[in-house]
Protein backbone atom coordinates (compact mmCIF):
# COMPACT_ATOMS: atom_id res chain seq x y z
CA UNK A 1 0.00 0.00 0.00
CA UNK A 2 2.21 3.28 -0.94
CA UNK A 3 0.48 5.88 1.02
CA UNK A 4 2.42 8.53 -0.79
CA UNK A 5 0.21 8.13 -4.08
CA UNK A 6 -3.18 8.17 -2.18
CA UNK A 7 -1.94 11.54 -0.55
CA UNK A 8 -0.55 13.09 -3.63
CA UNK A 9 -3.97 11.51 -5.00
CA UNK A 10 -5.96 14.23 -2.31
CA UNK A 11 -3.61 16.67 -2.97
CA UNK A 12 -3.93 17.25 -6.78
CA UNK A 13 -6.93 16.03 -8.06
CA UNK A 14 -9.10 14.95 -4.78
CA UNK A 15 -9.46 18.39 -3.43
CA UNK A 16 -10.87 19.55 -7.00
CA UNK A 17 -12.98 16.86 -7.45
CA UNK A 18 -14.46 17.03 -3.83
CA UNK A 19 -14.85 20.35 -4.31
CA UNK A 20 -16.88 20.03 -7.24
CA UNK A 21 -19.24 18.23 -5.17
CA UNK A 22 -19.20 19.41 -1.80
CA UNK A 23 -18.44 22.94 -2.02
CA UNK A 24 -22.48 23.46 -1.62
CA UNK A 25 -21.89 22.50 1.79
CA UNK A 26 -18.65 24.85 2.40
CA UNK A 27 -20.13 27.53 1.08
CA UNK A 28 -22.83 27.21 3.11
CA UNK A 29 -21.30 26.74 6.23
CA UNK A 30 -19.38 29.97 5.42
CA UNK A 31 -22.37 31.76 5.13
CA UNK A 32 -23.55 31.00 8.32
CA UNK A 33 -20.98 31.79 9.66
CA UNK A 34 -20.22 35.55 8.22
CA UNK A 35 -23.33 37.03 9.24
CA UNK A 36 -22.36 37.00 12.70
CA UNK A 37 -19.30 39.65 12.51
CA UNK A 38 -20.96 41.30 9.66
CA UNK A 39 -22.81 43.57 12.67
CA UNK A 40 -20.23 44.69 14.55
CA UNK A 41 -18.09 45.80 10.61
CA UNK A 42 -21.24 48.02 10.02
CA UNK A 43 -20.73 50.07 13.78
CA UNK A 44 -17.07 49.97 12.86
CA UNK A 45 -15.59 53.68 11.36
CA UNK A 46 -15.20 54.26 7.95
CA UNK A 47 -11.48 55.17 7.59
CA UNK A 48 -8.92 53.46 5.62
CA UNK A 49 -6.49 51.97 9.08
CA UNK A 50 -10.05 50.16 10.53
CA UNK A 51 -11.36 49.04 7.02
CA UNK A 52 -8.14 46.94 6.52
CA UNK A 53 -8.89 45.79 10.35
CA UNK A 54 -12.09 44.95 9.25
CA UNK A 55 -10.98 43.32 6.37
CA UNK A 56 -8.25 40.98 8.35
CA UNK A 57 -10.94 40.13 11.05
CA UNK A 58 -13.50 39.25 8.17
CA UNK A 59 -10.75 37.19 6.30
CA UNK A 60 -10.27 35.29 9.83
CA UNK A 61 -13.94 34.65 10.52
CA UNK A 62 -13.84 33.02 7.02
CA UNK A 63 -11.05 30.65 7.40
CA UNK A 64 -11.76 29.28 10.51
CA UNK A 65 -15.02 27.70 9.30
CA UNK A 66 -13.50 26.08 6.17
CA UNK A 67 -10.84 24.61 8.94
CA UNK A 68 -13.58 23.57 11.56
CA UNK A 69 -15.37 22.42 8.51
CA UNK A 70 -12.29 20.11 7.41
CA UNK A 71 -11.43 18.60 10.43
CA UNK A 72 -14.94 16.96 10.90
CA UNK A 73 -14.47 16.00 7.02
CA UNK A 74 -11.32 14.02 8.04
CA UNK A 75 -12.79 12.82 10.97
CA UNK A 76 -15.67 11.51 9.45
CA UNK A 77 -14.20 9.90 6.88
CA UNK A 78 -11.19 8.51 9.12
CA UNK A 79 -14.07 6.13 10.89
CA UNK A 80 -15.79 5.40 7.74
CA UNK A 81 -12.37 3.98 6.15
CA UNK A 82 -12.48 2.30 9.43
CA UNK A 83 -15.76 0.71 8.84
CA UNK A 84 -15.00 -0.03 4.59
CA UNK A 85 -11.97 -2.03 6.24
CA UNK A 86 -14.12 -4.06 8.16
CA UNK A 87 -16.45 -4.80 5.09
CA UNK A 88 -13.66 -5.56 2.86
CA UNK A 89 -12.38 -8.50 6.04
CA UNK A 90 -16.06 -10.09 5.72
CA UNK A 91 -16.11 -9.97 2.56
CA UNK A 92 -13.55 -10.94 0.18
CA UNK A 93 -13.25 -8.17 -2.94
CA UNK A 94 -12.13 -10.11 -5.63
CA UNK A 95 -10.58 -8.27 -8.83
CA UNK A 96 -13.34 -8.73 -11.01
CA UNK A 97 -15.67 -7.30 -8.18
CA UNK A 98 -13.16 -4.34 -7.69
CA UNK A 99 -13.45 -3.81 -11.23
CA UNK A 100 -16.92 -3.37 -11.43
CA UNK A 101 -17.09 -1.05 -8.81
CA UNK A 102 -14.11 0.89 -10.25
CA UNK A 103 -16.33 1.38 -13.65
CA UNK A 104 -19.17 2.21 -11.61
CA UNK A 105 -17.12 4.78 -10.29
CA UNK A 106 -15.96 6.20 -13.76
CA UNK A 107 -19.61 6.13 -14.81
CA UNK A 108 -20.40 8.22 -11.68
CA UNK A 109 -18.03 10.83 -13.05
CA UNK A 110 -18.42 10.82 -16.73
CA UNK A 111 -22.26 11.28 -15.70
CA UNK A 112 -21.21 14.35 -13.55
CA UNK A 113 -18.50 15.95 -15.74
CA UNK A 114 -21.19 15.82 -18.27
CA UNK A 115 -23.92 17.47 -16.16
CA UNK A 116 -21.56 20.87 -15.41
CA UNK A 117 -20.73 21.03 -18.96
CA UNK A 118 -24.92 20.97 -18.99
CA UNK A 119 -24.58 18.38 -21.95
CA UNK A 120 -28.10 16.92 -21.23
CA UNK A 121 -30.96 17.54 -18.38
CA UNK A 122 -30.94 13.73 -18.42
CA UNK A 123 -27.50 13.75 -16.48
CA UNK A 124 -28.97 15.11 -13.63
CA UNK A 125 -30.68 12.42 -12.16
CA UNK A 126 -27.16 10.80 -12.10
CA UNK A 127 -25.82 13.03 -9.52
CA UNK A 128 -25.79 12.16 -5.81
CA UNK A 129 -28.49 14.10 -3.14
CA UNK A 130 -28.81 14.30 0.32
CA UNK A 131 -32.15 13.34 1.31
CA UNK A 132 -35.11 15.76 1.84
CA UNK A 133 -34.74 15.58 5.62
CA UNK A 134 -30.79 15.78 6.10
CA UNK A 135 -31.17 19.14 3.16
CA UNK A 136 -34.16 20.40 5.37
CA UNK A 137 -31.79 19.80 8.49
CA UNK A 138 -28.76 21.66 6.71
CA UNK A 139 -30.40 24.75 5.76
CA UNK A 140 -32.00 24.79 9.61
CA UNK A 141 -28.49 24.76 10.90
CA UNK A 142 -27.10 27.33 7.90
CA UNK A 143 -29.84 29.61 9.51
CA UNK A 144 -28.34 29.15 12.89
CA UNK A 145 -24.95 30.93 14.13
CA UNK A 146 -24.09 28.46 16.24
CA UNK A 147 -20.51 28.12 15.89
CA UNK A 148 -20.79 24.19 15.29
CA UNK A 149 -22.42 24.56 12.08
CA UNK A 150 -19.24 24.28 10.05
CA UNK A 151 -18.20 20.93 12.00
CA UNK A 152 -21.88 19.47 11.51
CA UNK A 153 -21.33 20.14 7.48
CA UNK A 154 -18.37 18.73 7.35
CA UNK A 155 -20.04 15.55 8.67
CA UNK A 156 -22.46 15.81 6.33
CA UNK A 157 -20.02 14.92 3.22
CA UNK A 158 -19.69 11.41 3.84
CA UNK A 159 -22.83 11.40 2.25
CA UNK A 160 -22.38 13.28 -0.71
CA UNK A 161 -19.12 11.67 -1.82
CA UNK A 162 -16.84 13.09 -5.00
CA UNK A 163 -16.05 10.14 -7.57
CA UNK A 164 -12.35 10.30 -6.12
CA UNK A 165 -13.26 10.01 -2.79
CA UNK A 166 -15.30 6.78 -4.04
CA UNK A 167 -12.25 4.98 -5.31
CA UNK A 168 -10.16 5.61 -2.14
CA UNK A 169 -12.90 3.86 -0.24
CA UNK A 170 -12.90 0.73 -2.97
CA UNK A 171 -9.97 1.25 -2.42
CA UNK A 172 -10.28 1.33 1.54
CA UNK A 173 -12.71 -2.05 1.52
CA UNK A 174 -9.69 -3.72 -0.32
CA UNK A 175 -7.36 -3.53 2.32
CA UNK A 176 -9.74 -5.66 4.09
CA UNK A 177 -8.24 -4.31 7.63
CA UNK A 178 -9.99 -2.03 9.59
CA UNK A 179 -6.64 0.12 10.37
CA UNK A 180 -5.07 0.16 6.80
CA UNK A 181 -8.92 1.65 5.44
CA UNK A 182 -9.12 4.19 7.83
CA UNK A 183 -5.87 5.34 7.04
CA UNK A 184 -6.21 5.25 3.43
CA UNK A 185 -8.78 7.43 3.96
CA UNK A 186 -7.54 9.83 6.53
CA UNK A 187 -4.31 10.23 4.47
CA UNK A 188 -6.52 10.89 1.74
CA UNK A 189 -8.68 13.66 3.17
CA UNK A 190 -5.63 15.19 4.56
CA UNK A 191 -4.37 15.30 1.20
CA UNK A 192 -7.52 17.37 -0.56
CA UNK A 193 -7.54 19.76 2.74
CA UNK A 194 -4.96 22.34 1.43
CA UNK A 195 -6.21 22.47 -1.59
CA UNK A 196 -9.90 22.39 -0.16
CA UNK A 197 -9.10 24.79 1.74
CA UNK A 198 -7.77 27.38 -0.23
CA UNK A 199 -9.76 26.71 -3.74
CA UNK A 200 -12.73 26.55 -1.51
CA UNK A 201 -12.02 29.38 0.22
CA UNK A 202 -11.91 31.27 -3.43
CA UNK A 203 -14.51 29.47 -4.86
CA UNK A 204 -16.89 31.12 -2.17
CA UNK A 205 -16.01 34.46 -3.96
CA UNK A 206 -15.97 33.61 -7.49
CA UNK A 207 -18.16 35.56 -9.59
CA UNK A 208 -19.71 35.70 -13.37
CA UNK A 209 -17.12 34.41 -15.91
CA UNK A 210 -14.23 33.60 -13.31
CA UNK A 211 -16.91 31.11 -11.77
CA UNK A 212 -18.20 29.78 -14.87
CA UNK A 213 -14.58 29.23 -16.08
CA UNK A 214 -14.04 27.22 -13.08
CA UNK A 215 -16.72 24.65 -13.50
CA UNK A 216 -15.49 24.41 -16.49
CA UNK A 217 -11.89 23.08 -15.72
CA UNK A 218 -13.48 21.38 -12.85
CA UNK A 219 -15.22 19.03 -15.38
CA UNK A 220 -12.95 19.16 -17.91
CA UNK A 221 -10.43 17.28 -14.77
CA UNK A 222 -13.50 15.38 -13.48
CA UNK A 223 -14.00 14.26 -17.03
CA UNK A 224 -10.52 12.88 -17.37
CA UNK A 225 -10.27 11.17 -14.52
CA UNK A 226 -13.48 9.02 -15.52
CA UNK A 227 -11.44 7.57 -17.96
CA UNK A 228 -8.54 6.88 -15.98
CA UNK A 229 -11.36 5.19 -13.33
CA UNK A 230 -13.13 3.14 -16.74
CA UNK A 231 -9.36 2.06 -17.39
CA UNK A 232 -8.81 0.85 -14.07
CA UNK A 233 -11.62 -0.67 -13.90
CA UNK A 234 -11.07 -2.43 -17.36
CA UNK A 235 -7.53 -3.37 -16.81
CA UNK A 236 -9.21 -5.49 -13.36
CA UNK A 237 -11.74 -7.11 -15.32
CA UNK A 238 -8.88 -8.06 -17.86
CA UNK A 239 -10.38 -6.25 -20.91
CA UNK A 240 -8.58 -5.81 -24.30
CA UNK A 241 -11.19 -2.69 -24.34
CA UNK A 242 -9.11 -0.83 -21.79
CA UNK A 243 -8.63 2.55 -23.19
CA UNK A 244 -5.17 2.54 -22.93
CA UNK A 245 -4.83 -0.78 -24.27
CA UNK A 246 -6.82 0.60 -27.42
CA UNK A 247 -5.04 3.31 -27.57
CA UNK A 248 -1.55 1.09 -27.80
CA UNK A 249 -3.02 -1.01 -31.07
CA UNK A 250 -4.35 2.34 -32.75
CA UNK A 251 -1.45 4.73 -32.18
CA UNK A 252 2.00 2.25 -31.77
CA UNK A 253 4.35 3.17 -34.90
CA UNK A 254 5.69 -0.45 -34.17
CA UNK A 255 5.04 -3.42 -32.34
CA UNK A 256 5.48 -2.97 -28.45
CA UNK A 257 5.76 -7.28 -27.82
CA UNK A 258 9.05 -6.77 -28.54
CA UNK A 259 10.05 -8.50 -25.34
CA UNK A 260 10.85 -11.98 -25.85
CA UNK A 261 11.26 -15.14 -22.86
CA UNK A 262 14.12 -17.56 -22.14
CA UNK A 263 13.07 -20.55 -23.04
CA UNK A 264 14.92 -22.67 -19.73
CA UNK A 265 14.17 -26.59 -19.72
CA UNK A 266 10.98 -25.85 -22.50
CA UNK A 267 9.57 -23.60 -20.04
CA UNK A 268 9.31 -19.55 -21.49
CA UNK A 269 10.82 -17.44 -18.32
CA UNK A 270 9.77 -14.14 -18.65
CA UNK A 271 11.83 -11.72 -15.91
CA UNK A 272 9.47 -8.83 -15.03
CA UNK A 273 10.90 -6.13 -12.83
CA UNK A 274 8.42 -4.45 -10.44
CA UNK A 275 8.99 -1.03 -9.26
CA UNK A 276 7.05 1.87 -7.99
CA UNK A 277 6.45 2.77 -11.67
CA UNK A 278 5.11 -0.49 -12.34
CA UNK A 279 6.25 -3.48 -14.96
CA UNK A 280 9.18 -3.55 -16.92
CA UNK A 281 9.17 -5.25 -19.58
CA UNK A 282 5.02 -5.06 -19.67
CA UNK A 283 4.57 -6.21 -23.46
CA UNK A 284 5.11 -9.98 -24.25
CA UNK A 285 5.14 -12.09 -26.90
CA UNK A 286 5.46 -15.93 -25.80
CA UNK A 287 4.09 -19.06 -27.93
CA UNK A 288 0.92 -21.46 -27.08
CA UNK A 289 3.12 -24.46 -26.95
CA UNK A 290 5.20 -24.10 -23.35
CA UNK A 291 4.67 -23.30 -19.85
CA UNK A 292 5.58 -19.67 -18.82
CA UNK A 293 7.27 -18.55 -15.91
CA UNK A 294 7.12 -15.61 -14.48
CA UNK A 295 10.13 -14.13 -12.29
CA UNK A 296 8.74 -10.73 -10.50
CA UNK A 297 11.95 -8.91 -8.96
CA UNK A 298 11.21 -6.26 -7.17
CA UNK A 299 13.62 -4.03 -5.02
CA UNK A 300 12.36 -1.65 -2.52
CA UNK A 301 9.52 -1.61 -4.15
CA UNK A 302 6.26 0.23 -1.53
CA UNK A 303 3.27 0.75 -4.24
CA UNK A 304 0.50 -1.11 -5.86
CA UNK A 305 2.61 -3.27 -8.18
CA UNK A 306 3.53 -5.59 -5.16
CA UNK A 307 -0.14 -6.76 -5.40
CA UNK A 308 -0.06 -8.67 -8.65
CA UNK A 309 -2.70 -10.26 -10.46
CA UNK A 310 -3.88 -11.95 -14.07
CA UNK A 311 -7.62 -11.62 -13.47
CA UNK A 312 -8.43 -13.93 -16.52
CA UNK A 313 -7.09 -17.05 -14.15
CA UNK A 314 -7.74 -15.98 -11.12
CA UNK A 315 -4.48 -15.32 -9.96
CA UNK A 316 -3.51 -12.65 -7.25
CA UNK A 317 -0.14 -12.66 -5.78
CA UNK A 318 1.94 -10.21 -3.01
CA UNK A 319 5.03 -9.97 -3.73
CA UNK A 320 8.08 -8.91 -2.12
CA UNK A 321 9.60 -5.76 -1.03
CA UNK A 322 12.88 -6.80 -1.90
CA UNK A 323 13.49 -9.96 -3.64
CA UNK A 324 11.64 -12.80 -6.40
CA UNK A 325 8.53 -14.27 -6.69
CA UNK A 326 8.06 -16.71 -9.46
CA UNK A 327 4.60 -17.30 -11.01
CA UNK A 328 4.11 -20.76 -13.21
CA UNK A 329 1.56 -20.74 -15.38
CA UNK A 330 0.18 -23.94 -17.85
CA UNK A 331 0.56 -23.08 -21.85
CA UNK A 332 -1.89 -20.53 -22.85
CA UNK A 333 -4.41 -20.39 -25.82
CA UNK A 334 -3.68 -18.00 -28.39
CA UNK A 335 -4.49 -14.24 -28.14
CA UNK A 336 -3.83 -11.90 -25.21
CA UNK A 337 -2.95 -12.33 -21.26
CA UNK A 338 -3.50 -9.42 -19.49
CA UNK A 339 -1.86 -8.91 -16.13
CA UNK A 340 -2.10 -5.50 -13.12
CA UNK A 341 -1.40 -4.58 -9.76
CA UNK A 342 -5.04 -4.54 -7.55
CA UNK A 343 -6.00 -1.26 -8.64
CA UNK A 344 -5.64 -1.54 -11.76
CA UNK A 345 -3.01 1.61 -12.17
CA UNK A 346 -0.08 -0.59 -13.51
CA UNK A 347 -0.45 -3.25 -16.50
CA UNK A 348 1.20 -5.74 -18.85
CA UNK A 349 -0.02 -7.39 -22.14
CA UNK A 350 1.48 -10.87 -22.99
CA UNK A 351 0.76 -11.88 -26.41
CA UNK A 352 0.49 -15.55 -27.05
CA UNK A 353 1.49 -16.79 -30.54
CA UNK A 354 0.55 -20.38 -32.33
CA UNK A 355 3.27 -21.99 -33.18
CA UNK A 356 3.06 -21.95 -36.75
CA UNK A 357 1.87 -18.58 -37.32
CA UNK A 358 5.40 -17.68 -35.19
CA UNK A 359 7.57 -20.05 -36.95
CA UNK A 360 6.06 -18.97 -40.36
Amino acid sequence: MDFGIVFLTGLTTGGLTCLAIQGGLLATALTGTVTVVEPAQKKRKRNARKSQQVTGVQMASDIWPVVYFLVAKLAAYTLLGFLLGLLGAAVQITPAVQGVMQIGVGLFMLATALNMFNVHPIFRYFIIQPPKALTRLVRNQAKSQSVFTPAFLGLMTVLIPCGTTQAMEVLAISTGNPVLGALVMFIFILGTSPTFLVLGFLATRLRGSLQKAFTLATAALILALSLVSLNTGLNLLGSPLAPERIWASLFEISSPYTSKPQVVDGIQELTINVSDQGYSPNYWTVANDKPIRLRMISQNTYGCALAFTIPTLGIQQILPIAGEEVIDLPPQPEGYLFFTCNMGMYSGTIRVEAVEAKEA
